[in-house]
């Protein structure tokens, strides 16, 4: 068996810059800022909490779309403060966290050949997952309208 390699649309992704500053805060002794992860030992009451509703039986994996009840104040949420109406069985997910969420949202929405518009620069994930989904990452900042809208 040879040896492994990862497959051509993702060779030459390299790590996130988070991984790079998590590395540099280490080696240097520096407080890690880079990915908002605090080096303090979490509130005791929330640790409390976590235990005895772990000890009660919740450890199990979320529905894939998110617990209905956390849907359900997401869309009371945005509705309260944005004015917009969602369904929460319907028009609401919940993911583990922002880079979860946009290499999904790319993968089942982008082809090979399609162009993603983004500000540049932009967050690492982005050209990661662009790339991943066989689509072209295009920097808001050499992007210029091929037509102009009517009015």
């Amino acid at each position: 068996m040879g040896e492994w390699s990862p497959a051509a649309r993702a060779r030459g992704v390299g790590t996130s810059i988070f991984t790079e500053m998590t590395e540099l805060a280490r080696r240097t002794g520096a407080v890690n800022l880079g990915q908002g992860v605090p080096e303090l030992d979490s509130p005791s009451t929330l640790l409390k909490d976590v235990a005895e509703a772990v000890l009660a039986g919740s450890n199990q994996y979320p529905p894939a779309t998110g617990f209905p009840a956390l849907r359900t104040a997401v869309a009371e949420h945005q509705l309260r403060r944005y004015g917009l109406d969602y369904r929460p069985d319907g028009e609401v997910l919940v993911t583990t966290g922002a880079t979860e969420a946009i290499a999904a949202a790319l993968l089942a929405l982008c082809d090979p050949g399609d162009e993603i518009l983004a500000f540049d620069p932009c967050y690492d994930a982005y050209p990661a997952a662009a790339r991943l989904s066989g689509a072209t990452l295009v920097g808001a900042s050499r992007w210029r309208p091929t037509a102009t809208a009517s009015s």
